[in-house]
């Protein structure tokens, strides 16, 4: 009987927990809908100007495999980005505070808010609805990762820092490992990322003189486990795309005019690819956020795009002190404050990729800095 009652308890469990989950995105879903407006669906100012010759461009997609990158690719990458910058944010605020006062909540309403606009930019594409499947679990993950952090942090996390009263060796090591994770990811997928050696590297601290041995403990007891888990959801899921053969994703084609050649030589993992004469060029390169460095160095040598990912339209964000008017030839999103730096904001926008040249430096004159430029999927 006790055997049949604990039965029971784990299956109405384990029932909860699936509703919580599959409630989760529902919930953010709708106040992501409900807290951002319509988005203007009229075709781009500028998205056409300078198009290739439709035969031209036709022959290039048929000459170059995986030149064309799936349509709604440059607004969904945001998506995955987002928990990246999510990251980096959290690195510069653990380096100098306690993660207890980490605003958890706010990059997970965030995450929603920009989830529902990404949906009514890429709605209006024709796009699949299993493209919305990966951002759907990534908002969900980051959602119950941010709870659990948020939950611990200010119960425990803040009686032992009490304890401690001030940061001891292994919030200062936590603190680097969060700076690495963050750097990693601007390159790498996260579940490649080492947890066990983390793990290992948080076992190994010392304390120094004077670090409350509580908080010590607490800090590797519970870091150590979390490590733990993301180390074996790393390799579970390493091991599904294996077995299902998921490919990896394939190089970006960029499609530009000027000294293609002389500006692109010394650029990492960049190769020319095809010379199409007055055409322009097109060349290949990694999908990371080394493109985004690239991007405004080619346009300071003269560079223009044609098409980046077989696109004639892209996603990039810009931080800036205050608000920021959209430049001839793009279109704002979404704009923010970013949460753990109130002072600064964090704008999308649109841009038709051959007036890249032209909005990225009206951008920087207006005082604001490109974060990132969204190529890859």
């Amino acid at each position: 009987m006790f055997l049949l009652r604990w039965l029971r308890r784990l299956i109405k469990t384990i029932l909860w927990l699936v509703v919580i989950v599959v409630l989760i995105p529902v919930v953010g879903l709708a106040y992501g809908f409900l807290t951002t407006p319509a988005f203007d669906k009229t075709p781009l100012p500028g998205i056409t100007d300078g198009a290739p010759p439709a035969q031209l461009a036709a022959k290039v997609r048929q000459a170059i495999p995986d030149y064309q990158s799936p349509a709604p690719s440059a607004w969904l990458a945001y998506l995955k980005w987002a928990t990246v910058h999510a990251a980096h944010d959290y690195a510069t605020f653990v380096d100098k505070d306690q993660p207890s006062g980490f605003p958890y909540w706010d990059y997970v309403g965030h995450y929603w808010q920009d989830y529902a606009t990404i949906i009514r930019v890429t709605s209006a594409r024709g796009i699949d609805i299993l493209d919305y499947v990966a951002p759907t679990l990534i908002g969900t993950g980051l959602t119950i990762d941010y709870a659990i952090q948020w939950a611990y942090e200010n119960t425990v996390g803040r009686i032992t820092e009490a304890t401690a009263g001030k940061r001891v060796a292994a919030d200062i090591y936590q603190a680097k490992a969060a700076g690495d994770h963050a750097v990693f990811l601007d390159t790498r997928p996260w579940s490649n990322f080492p947890y066990a050696e983390e793990r290992a590297g948080l076992f190994a601290v010392e304390p120094a003189a004077g670090d409350d041995s509580i908080r010590t403990s607490e800090r590797k007891l519970a870091f150590g486990l979390a490590d733990t888990v993301k180390q074996w959801c790393a390799d579970l899921g390493k091991s599904a795309l294996a077995a299902a053969g998921y490919p990896s994703p394939p190089d970006l084609h960029v499609w530009a005019k000027g000294p293609v050649g002389e500006a692109a030589r010394n650029e990492p993992d960049t190769l020319l690819e095809r010379d199409l004469g007055g055409a322009g060029t097109i060349f290949v390169t990694s999908r990371s956020q080394a493109f985004t460095g690239m991007v405004p160095r080619l346009i300071d040598k003269g560079i223009s795009f044609v098409e980046i990912g077989g696109k004639d339209e892209i996603m990039i964000t810009a931080t800036s002190g205050a608000e920021i008017t959209a430049p001839d030839g793009s279109r704002i999103l979404f704009s923010q404050p970013i949460p753990v730096s109130p002072d600064t904001r964090r704008t999308a926008l649109t841009v038709a990729v051959r007036k890249l040249h032209l909005v990225l430096p009206a951008l920087a004159k207006a005082g604001a800095e490109l974060e990132h430029v969204y190529a890859d999927d």
